[in-house]
């Protein structure tokens, strides 16, 4: 840094709680509940309204002063309860706040009590997710609230051959559906990280469609956030992975989990169905997209498709057409780790140069290249940081230290609020890096 501060004085890191959302809000049919005051998910839901132009469904329990002192165990409980009487949802996602974590409610023993009380809530599925505002970012909250779908709602091994041997198993609500689904497409289990897009999330189903296999996203915000039209403003989530997918988890070929964080997500579903997983790092940029799409190919054990082939070979003459211009830039980067590493490697590729990189947290660190100096900070350090840079690439939120540097700025990240379309965007695979190379060169253009 150029210099010491003891305060984040322009933070770029979105609260956790935030990121559990987002997980929630790519599966059908659930209500998102925060735990905490009701002027925490009225922020939540502003900034997500603002990305997605799209309404959020998210419910709070609504703590008052007297929780601080008190607790807000019982509010969890009810509020659980009305939400499952009055919404009717398939499922209901919970999170904690800052304020919910520093009093120390058990949002387990809370659930387990309810249940006591209301028998008929017995196996009503409810996912828990410990998302403190003071540990990590949206990235950390997303990551968490996916392990924990997965534990809550995945049917377990012993469900897998048709014997259930956990009575208190949340999927238990779901044996209405039919677990042998119909389908003699092969599946493929993907768990895309919060740095990816509706858009990016649709064209990585269509690429993994192009080998024969049946994606199965965990989340899916490619048909919930992707800007459709509701017909009137639902309590629940409409889109999204469905719960007929969930249980199908278990009869996957392979999954692969993509960012950096993702892993762990891969390698718990590895260890509890026994399921081949491979963690893709990035998918923007050519070598990254070679990676997925060969590891794709190998498992398929077919060729690579026509129209990938083509994709690729589009790429490589953007290369040859515009390295001239984007070779040797400077570019400053500031964003969440998994994206900051996805969009700096893949600037890297083409000759450019990551003068600045700042990530909100600094999970993930160790798996940089050293050529790209990251470090954690905030907007303020970009600020001090970035001068002589040819580019800016932040959230909109970076717009005043663009402005203020008199640099153009390129907006990536979450929450993008002064630009159209963000969640259409599509900067991953062949087709979508040559986009982002293309969106870079134009904002550096003016």
């Amino acid at each position: 840094m150029s210099k010491e501060r003891h305060y984040e004085g322009n933070p770029q890191k979105n609260s956790p709680a935030l990121g559990a959302t987002v997980a929630y809000l790519g599966i059908n049919g659930l209500l998102a509940l925060l735990h905490g005051s009701q002027g925490c998910s009225t922020f939540i839901r502003l900034q997500l309204n603002r990305h997605f132009k799209e309404p959020i469904p998210l419910n709070s329990t609504a703590l008052l002063e007297d929780t601080a002192i008190f607790g807000g165990w019982e509010h969890l409980k009810k509020g659980i309860a009305k939400a499952i009487d009055k919404f009717q949802p398939g499922i209901i996602g919970v999170m904690s706040t800052g304020l919910t974590e520093t009093f120390g409610d058990d949002l387990q023993s809370a659930l387990q009590e309810l249940r006591q009380e209301r028998p008929d809530l017995k196996n009503f599925p409810v996912v828990l997710s410990r998302t403190p505002d003071y540990v990590g970012s949206m990235q950390e909250g997303y990551l968490e609230t996916v392990l924990s779908l997965l534990a809550t709602l995945s049917p377990s091994a012993s469900q897998k051959n048709g014997l259930n041997t956990n009575p208190n198993q949340s999927s238990l609500s779901f044996t209405a559906l039919d677990p042998s689904f119909p389908s003699t497409q092969p599946a493929i289990a993907l768990f895309p990280g919060i740095h990816l897009t509706p858009g990016d999330v649709g064209e990585l189903k269509d690429i993994v469609s192009l080998f024969g296999f049946r994606p199965i996203v965990v989340p899916d915000v490619s048909t919930s956030l992707d800007g459709h039209t509701e017909l009137e403003p639902a309590p629940v989530v409409q889109g999204g992975t469905t719960p007929t997918d969930i249980l199908q988890l278990p009869k996957c070929q392979a999954a692969f989990s993509f960012g950096l964080s993702m892993k762990k997500v891969g390698a718990y579903f590895q260890k509890k169905y026994e399921i081949p997983h491979i963690n893709i790092p990035s998918l923007t940029g050519l070598k990254a997209t070679d990676n997925f799409v060969l590891a794709l190919a190998d498992v398929a054990q077919k060729p690579i498709p026509a129209k990938l082939r083509q994709q690729r070979s589009q790429l490589l003459d953007f290369f040859a057409d515009y390295h001239d211009q984007i070779g040797g830039k400077q570019i400053a980067v500031a964003l969440e780790t998994d994206l900051l590493y996805t969009l700096g490697t893949a600037l890297q590729e083409v000759g450019a140069k990551v003068s600045v990189a700042l990530g909100a947290t600094e999970h993930g660190f160790k798996e940089f290249p050293s050529s790209i100096p990251v470090q954690m900070g905030d907007l303020e350090d970009l600020e001090d940081l970035a001068g002589g840079s040819h580019l800016i690439i932040a959230n909109s939120n970076g717009r005043q230290t663009a402005a203020a540097l008199h640099l153009p700025h390129l907006r990536a990240g979450l929450p993008v609020f002064d630009r159209a379309g963000e969640n259409l965007k599509v900067w991953i695979g062949y087709r979508g890096s040559r986009q982002f190379l293309v969106d870079t060169l134009n904002t550096m253009a003016g």
